[in-house]
């Protein structure tokens, strides 16, 4: 099973699994009492933008909680996302996956 199917159809913990397997160094944890997502999302995009230079042909890929704010922090910066092929991923608290589309789609 590839990543990208893992994070189509997989769980958190699949997701996390796969990462943690594949791509040391790629999971940026978000504590239970993040008081900054901001700081969460810009150290998740800074680490896709480094995965995306080493692999430029890969699927490459954001997995945020599915809170407003981190759905506000993807739509503010839908251009760059979509200009670097960097996709986003919201897992909900039952531990499902839902892809990112722009309002446009």
């Amino acid at each position: 099973m590839t990543l990208t199917e893992i994070v189509t159809s997989g769980t958190a913990a699949h997701v996390r699994a796969a990462l943690e397997r594949q791509l040391d160094g790629a999971l940026v944890e978000v504590p239970d009492d993040d008081d900054s997502p901001r700081r969460a999302f810009s150290e998740a995009l800074r680490r896709a933008l480094m995965l995306r230079q080493k692999h430029p042909f890969d699927v490459v890929a954001l997995g945020l909680p599915d809170l407003l704010r981190y759905r506000d922090l993807v739509a503010g910066s839908e251009v760059t996302l979509r200009a670097t092929n960097i996709e986003a991923h919201f897992i909900r608290p039952d531990g499902s996956v839902e892809r990112y589309r722009p309002e446009t789609q």
